[in-house]
């Protein structure tokens, strides 16, 4: 990381400590609802999601997945995307913050329900699983939402200051705002092409003891 680059990062995370710790919050109680609704599935529909996981996880093992590489990279690409455009284009409005802090609310409970049904179907098993599967991509994504949320939340709050305060440049600090979201955006291009080509390596490696399950 260059250190013009390393320094201006230091301090947009000491101007915004705060805002950072609520996000973080955020995502992880995502993450805790995510797993307890997990215990709150119909018995039914437990079976027929495993039943699902069983397939995938013999597709892994036999290489037999039907989708191409090139249209599972545009697929998870743009689904990235959006999250990073969405929480952008919110950070122009007072009454988007919600939908902010919704998406990463989303963020994490979806991580937190697929590593919590992967650990109570498979336990041990199910948490190597989860941890091929979900950690290396999230790596770079987690950090890319919470850095986007944060950068849309202090625009939208710096709108409302300005009602109060005449002199702030909205055309600097709009730019500077894009600016990080488009960091970001660049980060979730390395997300997607760890998710679809560094993920799936650990994934099998781990599938076959849970296709014996």
């Amino acid at each position: 990381m260059p250190p013009a680059f390393r320094q201006k990062f230091k301090e947009h995370l000491r101007a915004n400590i705060v805002a950072y710790f609520f996000m973080t919050l955020i995502f992880l109680v995502g993450v805790v609802v995510g797993a307890l609704a997990v215990k709150t599935l119909p018995e039914d529909q437990k079976l027929e999601l495993a039943g699902y996981l069983k397939i995938f996880f013999q597709g892994l093992v036999q290489e037999t997945a039907n989708t191409s590489d090139v249209s599972l990279f545009s697929n998870i690409l743009i689904n990235n995307f959006k999250a990073i455009a969405l929480m952008w284009l919110f950070g122009f409005t007072v009454i988007g913050i919600p939908l902010v802090l919704f998406i990463v609310f989303t963020r994490g409970f979806v991580i937190g329900f697929t590593v919590g049904f992967l650990v109570n179907e498979y336990v041990a098993k199910g948490l190597a699983f989860a941890l091929a599967a979900i950690l290396p991509h999230n790596f770079f994504s987690v950090p890319a939402v919470l850095v986007a949320g944060v950068s849309a939340m202090s625009y939208s709050l710096l709108l409302v200051r300005r009602r109060f305060r005449g002199k702030i440049s909205l055309l600097y600090e709009a730019m500077r705002y894009t600016a990080v979201c488009l960091v970001m955006l660049a980060v979730m291009v390395v997300a997607s092409i760890v998710e679809v080509y560094i993920s799936p390596v650990f994934m099998k490696l781990v599938a076959g003891l849970l296709v014996n399950h």
